[in-house]
């Protein structure tokens, strides 16, 4: 018989095998319909176990097992078993051996879950103790205890979840999670969430504090109603601390006693036994020293009802409401910070928009008035500067712009005349229109009037629909324009235009840009590099791939044309 390695060779690249070949390749395996016989096998069956009865017989067992016996339920084993010696329970189906002091389920499959432990009545001897409703005694009632060193409770507490190493909440209606947690605390002590590696370490006589984080709140003795949330938050501090909020890592750090109604918001706030009352702190000390409360950015007093920004102060624009004539009061400030009302109706200053009816501005206006230069508005002018010689007047028929004592603008209803041989006119606004007119004055445009150049550009602008361009070419006759897209290239690439542009004359420009993406190309104009090459007739346009006679050019993916002309 052919080896492996033979048979590959009838198999190579290139290779036609013959019947014979694949008949001898088939040959060399065993079919899976095929029986093989047991001498072809090399396996030694005298080392199989016998089945009796459906049973393997006890001479067949390795030799500590020396029997196995039933039993209609666990509780009709023996009392005391025997070692070398398998018990089944006919009810359930399940193997158990005696260990010398229990019965252990060796059964194979899921026998690893809490639910099968728990249908044969058994508890793990370490590493987790849950003792819910219907377990344990009457003096741990509703209380789950998970840890490998759960702290002895002695009966002192109730409704308690507890999951820690060394973790001894005492009181009623407790969670605590996290190792060295709450080791001192005492049955008056209720309703506490403490979530953290040595947090609450003394939580004596303490009740309905939430506190989570890395040793925090670690004297937490007598207080109540406080949410501390930070590593060495609230750390360090005296007891009997009241409905604080504490936010922040190492945030309220070493308050003193007695410290209540605080919100305190920041990293690194130290006080060092510095006592609040209704106070307010945000902000995030960069280092490990002390604060005070007016250090924060945001600092406040609810009792005091006040509020103090240490820093600039500014409300975006466009955010805030426009102000009507509903806004009756101004903001005012002294030189301290402290702001304050003031009835706009009261102020010293014209309102922002305009007087009230019946109650105009009486005599001269001066704006920025000095020693020597103002502008002053008076009954029927406007005069800005110093009036003799220099500045702006304004009447009731023109404004004038007065530089020495020399007139150089002056602008009325006639138009604006200047002096300056540097005259610019310039408007700043994003929506401007420029210079603009009632009507169309397009008729009356003369060789020395001026148009904006963007609306110059845009007038050399293309279409499709054949234009006038407004001009004329050397014979007098109009020129005309239009552009004309062809998306269909014939084979052999003369593309005829007659149709598009009927009754040419004269062909005075031309522009091209055409797409050729098989040969990678994309460009304008009549040649390319020296490969392609673009001719205009007046009827048609011819296009040459050099050194490619029989090139196929309905390959090109667009030809625009746009042609300047006279007509027949």
């Amino acid at each position: 018989m052919k080896t492996k390695q033979e048979l590959k060779k009838y198999f190579e690249n290139g290779d036609i095998p013959v019947q014979e070949e694949f008949w001898e390749w088939q040959e060399s395996y065993w079919h899976k319909d095929e029986k093989i016989p047991s001498d072809k096998l090399e396996y030694d069956f005298s080392k199989k176990a016998d089945l009796i009865g459906g049973k393997v017989p006890a001479s067949q067992l390795p030799s500590y097992v020396d029997d196995v016996l039933e039993f209609g339920s666990l509780i009709n084993l023996p009392q005391f078993g025997e070692s070398g010696k398998i018990y089944i329970t006919i009810d359930t189906n399940r193997l158990y051996r005696w260990t010398g002091t229990q019965y252990i389920d060796i059964t194979q499959g899921d026998v690893g879950n809490l639910q099968a432990v728990t249908d044969r009545g058994n508890e793990t001897t370490k590493g987790i103790k849950i003792q819910g409703i219907g377990y344990g005694g009457s003096s741990q009632q509703s209380n789950i205890l998970i840890s490998d060193d759960v702290m002895n409770l002695n009966g002192q507490s109730n409704n308690t979840i507890t999951i820690g190493i060394n973790s001894k909440p005492y009181g009623s209606d407790q969670i605590v999670i996290g190792s060295s947690t709450c080791v001192t605390s005492d049955s008056s002590s209720i309703g506490n969430t403490i979530i953290g590696h040595s947090s609450y370490s003394n939580g004596l006589y303490s009740s309905e504090n939430t506190v989570i984080g890395y040793g925090t709140f670690n004297n937490a003795k007598s207080s109540s109603g406080n949410t501390i949330i930070g590593t060495y938050a609230a750390n360090g501090g005296g007891d009997g601390n009241y409905l604080n909020i504490i936010l922040g890592q190492s945030a309220g750090s070493y308050l003193s006693a007695n410290s209540r109604n605080n919100i305190i918001l920041g990293n690194n706030s130290h006080f060092n036994n510095v006592q609040l009352q209704n106070s307010l702190y945000i902000h995030n000390n960069g280092s490990s020293n002390p604060v005070i409360l007016s250090d924060a950015l945001i600092s406040g007093n609810f009792a005091d009802r006040y509020v103090n920004i240490n820093g600039k102060f500014s409300i975006t624009p466009g955010k805030m409401p426009s102000a009507d004539s509903s806004y009756t009061k101004n903001i005012v400030a002294k030189p301290d910070g402290t702001f304050g009302w003031e009835d706009k109706t009261s102020s010293e200053s014209i309102p922002l928009v305009g007087t009230d009816p019946l109650n105009p501005v009486t005599g001269d206006i001066y704006i920025n008035k000095n020693s020597s230069t103002h502008t002053i508005l008076s009954d029927g002018y406007v005069f800005c500067s110093d009036i003799t010689s220099t500045g702006t007047m304004m009447n009731t028929s023109s404004l004038e712009f007065i530089d020495a004592g020399t007139e150089i603008v002056i602008i009325s209803k006639e138009g604006i005349t200047t002096q300056n041989t540097d005259y610019v006119i310039t408007c700043n606004g994003s929506a401007a229109r420029g210079l603009t007119g009632a009507l169309d004055y397009t008729s009356n445009i003369g060789k020395l009037d001026y148009i904006q150049k963007l609306y110059a550009d845009k007038q050399h602008s293309y279409t499709t629909q054949e234009e006038l361009t407004g001009g004329t070419w050397i014979n007098g006759k109009p020129v005309y324009k239009k552009t004309v897209v062809f998306t269909q290239i014939p084979r052999t690439g003369l593309v005829e235009f007659k149709t598009e542009f009927p009754d040419i004359d004269t062909i005075i420009s031309n522009e091209m840009f055409t797409e050729w993406q098989a040969i990678d190309t994309a460009f304008a104009g009549n040649q390319w590099r020296n490969k392609a090459f673009i001719t205009i007739e007046r009827k048609l346009a011819t296009i040459e791939l050099m050194g490619d006679p029989d090139y196929d050019y309905s390959a090109i993916n667009s030809f625009t044309l746009t042609l300047e002309y006279t007509k027949k």
